[in-house]
């Protein structure tokens, strides 16, 4: 099939950004962005040569919102962590635009994002908490008898079903919500279809080279076209740009060099070495090989943002900002997220729940024939939606 991608001239990413998003939009998109990286390399060491997918921006946005009622050691810890401390008292603000943004109903493409606080019953929760994560995160309270943690935990979790169009159903288990005063939720929804999709007549079975595993067979769409790609020498990998319809959004795909080398390629990650390297992207005629793909994911946050250095809010009652005198810590972040890529674009969905209780010679050709990183990223504000990596072919897409 021949089909030229619509590129945005030779206007280099980082310049888009800068032109049209606010300092300090960019600012957070920065702060989010390292802290996606940081949170991919922890989740990666205890998920060896296992396929990962997570929204960094929902874990980001659902952690912000409780960090708008930490106090003392608790907020600083989380503002160092989070990457707030350049944006001091303007991050809750800055998240809003941000939202604003991305939630923009003028695009070609579904990009919904919704926050909800779920809090007990005659739990005297501080105005003023209330105010800002309405006013900033278009966050509305729902009073719920945690009590009574089989209905809670259905009242969440159908929030959670609604909002990411049934892709993620349960997200919490009544135990989970036991004894909860409150529960910050997170969930974001995407789905578009590629400026040109694969035709699926193109589409046939390929090996994929697994990197512990024996070649196994997929299902490798395919297309020759123009396309935004780079070959980057410090991470050795090529990089492919895949435009969405309207050009707002695209996934990158960063395919190491080497079969085996996917693991070099994630320890050179930083926000600002992606940057870096997308700014390098070119249009380029090339025969391109993606495997169709789906990944369902969940994850326990608790040890990993411990292991970032956020311990205070799992251990303290610091949480004065929500509810006078404190009284609360955290108990859980749960995560979850899906994906589907097939020959029509992209299907992405994740939510996170914070639980509160009292205590990869370049060829001109790009074949992900083995193991990859990949992106979903918002080019208008710079914020990374989804990452995530695919190491085995053998997932269900269906």
């Amino acid at each position: 099939m021949r089909c030229h991608w619509l590129l945005l001239g030779a206007v280099l990413l980082l310049s888009a950004i800068d032109v049209t998003s606010s300092y300090k939009v960019w600012k957070l998109a920065r702060a989010n962005g390292n802290f996606a990286f940081c949170l991919y390399r922890k989740v990666i060491n205890g998920a060896a040569g296992e396929n990962v997918f997570f929204s960094p921006f929902s874990i980001s946005t659902a952690l912000s919102m409780t960090y708008a009622g930490a106090r003392g050691k608790t907020a600083y810890e989380m503002c160092l962590v989070l990457g707030f401390c350049q944006l001091k008292s303007t991050v809750h603000a800055t998240f809003g635009a941000t939202l604003g943004s991305l939630n923009s109903p003028k695009t070609q493409y579904i990009l919904e994002i919704a926050n909800r606080l779920f809090v007990q019953e005659n739990f005297p929760i501080r105005k003023s908490f209330l105010q800002l994560t309405a006013s900033h995160y278009s966050a509305g309270a729902d009073d719920v008898d945690f009590a009574d943690s089989v209905v809670a935990a259905k009242v969440i979790n159908d929030w959670v079903a609604e909002k990411t169009h049934d892709k993620i159903t349960e997200i919490v288990k009544p135990i989970d919500v036991l004894g909860a005063l409150l529960v910050l939720a997170n969930a974001i929804y995407f789905k578009a279809e590629w400026l040109c999709p694969f035709n699926p007549d193109d589409t046939r079975q390929t090996l994929f080279y697994p990197t512990n595993s024996p070649p196994a067979l997929v299902h490798m769409m395919r297309q020759t076209a123009k396309f935004n790609y780079t070959y980057d020498r410090r991470l050795r990998c090529q990089i492919l740009e895949l435009p969405y319809k309207g050009c707002k959004v695209s996934m990158y795909i960063l395919l190491p060099r080497s079969k085996d080398g996917l693991a070099s390629l994630e320890s050179k990650l930083t926000f600002n070495v992606i940057v870096s390297a997308l700014a390098k992207l070119r249009a380029k005629r090339l025969s391109v090989g993606i495997p169709k793909f789906g990944i369902d994911a969940g994850l326990k946050l608790n040890s990993i943002l411990k292991s970032m250095g956020m311990k205070r809010m799992f251990e303290t009652l610091d949480f004065s900002g929500i509810t006078p005198g404190g009284g609360l810590s955290v108990s859980d972040v749960l995560h979850k997220a899906f994906v589907k890529v097939d020959e029509e674009g992209t299907e992405a969905a994740a939510a996170t729940i914070v639980i509160t209780k009292s205590l990869s010679v370049v060829k001109r050709q790009f074949l992900a024939d083995h193991p990859f990183l990949f992106l979903i990223r918002d080019r208008t504000t710079g914020s990374i939606l989804f990452l995530g990596r695919l190491t085995k072919p053998l997932v269900s897409y269906e």
